[in-house]
């Protein structure tokens, strides 16, 4: 009977899904995720790790489970699994391309949106009991319509930004590793640098690798309108945060929206939290009902096919290890 270990809780038709296959499901049940330790313990006998980013899979956690046959990320992004180490032990590592892009990028321009006609702050005010008399010069914001937007990383999610960006009457740059057709009316430029120069907003889009670690950082907001916005909600890791305090506070840059932080959650007591101008979500960009329950059942199919020997449907390194001498006669391929 193939084990499978569940890191966080789940939606209890997935939870069914994966029971009526017959195979043994563990469900990681604390508030809180395995620490490594507990991580490395609890995948001893398992034949296939439902995983979430709280997870750091590397190469001691693969080692400590010789049954390894698949794991399954919940979500889009998969930069907390050593993809080296699961390419040497023929281990398929799948996750959920598509299904949240346009979620994400609703969530993308709803912090644009936000920041843009200061939500935010303004809100807060209102609270505070600070509304005063009207006043024709008080309480500016920034206009959303005609302004400029650039996007950078035009994958899914960015093209589904650029689309929603044009509904606004919006003018759509984008940088990306390749240039692809033009989308949406969106108009390619050649380096980030110029994107950074002429946008009003900037939304990142773009994967965590080692070149994009800290890619928006002192040179980048010195480049970049002291009027502009930056929106993240690709991954923390992508923006140098000691540097954007520092913007943000000198009046540098103009605002600032982050769904992703290092580390996750951010400090109670982290500076970014003392300014009115970034506003911070707790990494929930893909977190509606229907979006998490399609993430859900088709980490589950991933899953499900690996232990019974098929090729999962959503696997990023089949190419890499379909040859490998291990897993040989374990697929059916």
């Amino acid at each position: 009977m193939p084990k499978i270990l569940v890191t966080r809780r789940t939606f209890s038709v997935a939870l069914a899904a994966l029971r009526a296959s017959g195979a043994d499901v563990v469900i990681w049940e604390d508030h809180e995720s395995p620490s490594q330790e507990d991580l490395i313990k609890a995948v001893a006998d398992v034949h296939g790790l439902y995983a979430h980013i709280t997870n750091q899979v590397n190469a001691e956690v693969m080692d400590a489970a010789p049954n390894l046959k698949v794991i399954a990320e919940f979500g889009v992004g998969y930069d907390n699994i050593d993809i080296i180490a699961a390419n040497e032990r023929g281990i398929a590592v799948c996750n959920t391309p598509g299904i949240l892009s346009e979620s994400t990028a609703d969530e993308a321009f709803t912090l644009l949106a936000s920041m843009a006609r200061r939500t935010n702050d303004l809100s807060a005010m209102v609270k505070r009991g600070e509304w005063g008399d009207f006043d024709p010069l008080s309480y500016l914001a920034n206009d959303i319509h005609h302004k400029t937007i650039g996007i950078v990383g035009m994958g899914k999610i960015g093209s589904e930004m650029a689309k929603r960006a044009k509904g606004f009457s919006m003018n759509v740059l984008y940088f990306n590793r390749n240039k692809r057709d033009e989308e949406f009316g969106a108009s390619y430029v050649d380096s980030l640098e110029e994107l950074l120069e002429r946008s009003d907003y900037v939304s990142l889009h773009n994967p965590l690798t080692p070149e994009t670690m800290n890619m928006m950082s002192t040179v980048q907001f010195k480049l970049m309108k002291k009027s502009a916005i930056l929106i993240n909600t690709t991954r923390g890791a992508v923006v140098d945060q000691d540097a954007l305090y520092l913007a943000l506070k000198s009046g540098e840059l103009a605002g600032a929206a982050l769904d992703v932080t290092v580390p996750e959650p951010i400090p109670a007591d982290h500076p970014l939290l003392t300014l009115d101008n970034c506003l911070i979500m707790p990494h929930v960009a893909s977190a509606t009902v229907d979006t998490r329950m399609k993430m859900a059942m088709m980490s589950v199919e991933n899953v499900l096919a690996c232990v019974s020997g098929d090729w999962p449907p959503y696997c990023v390194n089949q190419a890499a290890i379909a040859g490998n001498a291990r897993i040989k006669g374990v697929y059916n391929c």
